[in-house]
């Protein structure tokens, strides 16, 4: 009980401090985006919204795993530990894109300053040259000087042009971050799509399980009233071994039922029979352990057979799939037992 607790103080931690943390990279994202670049304002006010509401999403998560039975919440945290590390390392690659950007931009901006700067010593040599070209008297003295202007001027000219390959390089570089920024950002969505998909499985799976858990409590409670009722009246209903034993192991294992103490010490069967009912539900345990792997094999293999369920073949999905496989013939089978009852009752 005292590890339960902290597990769901360290629970309520976390989902405090996770949206805190990713408050000040929507703000930082804003910012950004009303920049030069306004075509991106758009796009990182989304992507700020999307990790707010991914955030919300988790923290809902983290919350509500501890509303769960002990026995599943560890499977539950890891899955939902390994997301928020997976959702946080694309929050890192987004924000070191945007910087990437940012700095190339600056660049791209000094290059651009440079550029003008050169035109205009461009423009200023080529008045010069023309003002030496029409003095006819200094001509013969303004010849070196001249060339020295020519051989300035084709330098200038050159490095203009790498200037200029430099500028498409940068641009280049710029699209395809921009191109990786997108498919970041779609990652981020399909990842969130995924934990809401999981979670109404999760919620599901839970009310089905407590529907079946009270519809057997029901139905068990209703057998054993009855066989109290015949075992008042021995001489005219006497019950045989097998249906005493089956009394005592529920008797036994189901302590949600209300039966009286002296119930279970009127059931006459011996210690080995019940030795032998264990060694039997151990082997069927085993059995059943043993094909829950194998159909997890098979349906992870028959997802990813497919593109349209392969990015959804994680463990849990499996998990949830095999084990809805494995009880849903049994909850057929109980739901036909207990009418064909009901109606030998009538």
């Amino acid at each position: 009980m005292a590890s339960l607790t902290l597990d769901n103080a360290l629970l309520s931690l976390v989902g405090l401090l996770l949206p805190l943390r990713l408050l000040p990279l929507g703000y930082r994202l804003l910012l950004r985006g009303r920049g030069r670049w306004r075509g991106l304002g758009r796009s990182g006010s989304a992507r700020s919204i999307v990790l707010l509401a991914s955030s919300a999403v988790l923290l809902t998560a983290i919350l509500g795993i501890s509303d769960t039975s002990p026995s599943g919440s560890g499977a539950l945290i890891s899955e939902m530990e390994d997301l928020r590390l997976k959702t946080a390392r694309l929050e890192s690659i987004l924000e070191e894109s945007m910087e990437t950007i940012n700095s190339k931009e600056v660049h791209l901006e000094e290059k651009y300053k440079l550029i003008g700067e050169m035109e205009e010593k461009i423009q200023l040599l080529q008045n010069a040259l023309h003002e030496i070209k029409g003095s006819v008297s200094d001509l013969l003295k303004a010849e070196d000087r001249i060339s020295a202007l020519e051989e300035e001027v084709q330098l200038l000219l050159e490095q203009s042009m790498k200037n200029e390959n430099n500028i498409q390089t940068l641009e280049s570089s710029a699209d395809d971050a921009s191109q990786k920024i997108e498919v970041t950002d779609y990652e981020i969505k399909k990842m969130d799509s995924i934990v809401t998909e999981q979670w109404i499985q999760i919620r599901q799976l839970e009310q089905a399980f407590q529907l079946t858990k009270m519809m057997t409590s029901k139905v068990l409670r209703r057998s054993l009233q009855k066989d109290m009722n015949r075992s008042r009246r021995p001489s005219k209903f006497a019950m045989s071994k097998v249906v005493r034993f089956i009394r005592g192991i529920c008797r036994f294992h189901l302590s949600e039922v209300n039966l009286p103490d002296s119930f279970f010490l009127r059931a006459s069967f011996s210690k080995s029979s019940i030795s032998q009912a264990y060694n039997q539900l151990k082997l069927l345990m085993s059995v059943a352990q043993e094909f829950h792997y194998e159909l997890q094999g098979f349906i992870k293999h028959e997802m990813k057979m497919h593109e349209l369920t392969a990015g959804l073949a994680n463990n849990l999905v499996i998990f949830i799939l095999a084990s809805t496989l494995m009880i849903a013939p049994i909850i057929f089978a109980w739901n036909v037992s207990s009418s064909c009852f009901s109606l030998l009752k009538r």
